[in-house]
């Protein structure tokens, strides 16, 4: 998956009106086998009991939401993908339908199937930084099923991108983790910020003065690999929207088959994806944007959104 901030020039005729929803994320399980210190579900206490969609389930919302426009499926969560009882038998059923999808995991579980991408949070390059960011020591086996996998998709599944990612917090880490996974067969290795509530992360000077000499590593590691990607997202540290202008492009969807205001907002609950007004609905969805995670990947769109829409003087005059 191309992590670009421009992606909304794709779809113009939805930004022009259309407003029908472009992505669909759905959670496939609400529990994980990892224990990340800064995922966004552990912030926020959801009194549900464990569950996983079924693949009967996901037709039936994966059908209502095509039929609402989607274009695009991310299998993700709320918990890990891969840990959902019908996961394959639900990636075998995108890909007969010819759907596009992609999934992004922690891959403790080695499969094999066809989506779009393929985005690993592997974030380590030996089993003691792997622990102090997901909890588990599990980094050898998780750059194994990464090789193994590539293999695979040379043969099997070629259109398939595969990514791996780092939360990066020190420039020594992001030089050792790039040092550490280099070698694998993946076609980007990304590099994002900490998200945060309102952006507290990056509240300090100290914060932001790190943020910044991080970035500049990133984008020297880029002028020598150019699979190195610097996460768009590393621009907008302090962005604060007032508004989330272009929601409609995205709709998440819970293991119980609920929208949610965003997939970082698990609490928020608009309605139920099957709701015949469900679109309205989220439409007319309020949220506080001071409890929006900051950096969002949401910002770049509401910026461009807001910028089309803004009202313009003299239009008439080119």
């Amino acid at each position: 998956m191309n992590i670009t901030g421009d992606k909304m020039l794709g779809h113009l005729q939805r930004v022009a009106g259309d407003f029908r929803p472009i992505t669909a994320d759905i959670f496939l399980t609400n529990y994980c086998n990892n224990h990340c210190p800064y995922c966004t579900y552990r912030r926020w206490k959801l009194d549900r009991g464990v569950k996983a969609m079924s693949f009967v389930e996901f037709e039936k919302y994966a059908t209502r939401l095509r039929d609402l426009g989607v274009l695009g499926f991310i299998l993700t969560g709320g918990g890990e993908p891969t840990l959902c009882p019908d996961f394959m038998k639900i990636t075998q059923w995108l890909e007969e339908q010819g759907l596009h999808y992609g999934i992004n995991t922690n891959f403790n579980n080695l499969m094999y199937f066809k989506p779009d991408y393929l985005k690993v949070s592997l974030d380590g390059y030996d089993e003691d930084s792997y622990e102090r960011a997901r909890g588990v020591r599990k980094y050898a086996l998780v750059k194994r099923n990464i090789e193994d996998y590539a293999a695979w998709r040379k043969v099997y599944s070629p259109e398939t991108s595969i990514g791996i990612q780092w939360v990066a917090n020190s420039i020594d880490d992001v030089y050792k983790f790039y040092e550490a996974n280099a070698t694998l067969d993946v076609d980007y290795i990304s590099f994002r910020p900490f998200e945060s509530t309102a952006g507290k992360y990056y509240s300090s000077e100290q914060k932001r003065t790190q943020a910044r000499e991080i970035s500049a590593a990133i984008e020297r590691l880029a002028m020598t690999d150019k699979r190195v990607i610097r996460n768009f997202k590393w621009d907008l540290l302090d962005r604060q929207e007032d508004n989330c202008t272009a929601n409609w492009a995205q709709i998440a969807v819970n293991e119980f088959g609920e929208v949610i205001y965003c997939c970082h907002k698990p609490y928020e609950i608009i309605g139920h994806v099957m709701d015949k007004d469900i679109l309205q609905k989220k439409a007319q969805a309020k949220t506080n944007m001071k409890m929006c995670d900051i950096p969002c990947r949401m910002t770049a769109p509401n910026m461009f959104v807001a910028q089309v829409n803004a009202p313009k003087k003299d239009v008439c005059f080119i």
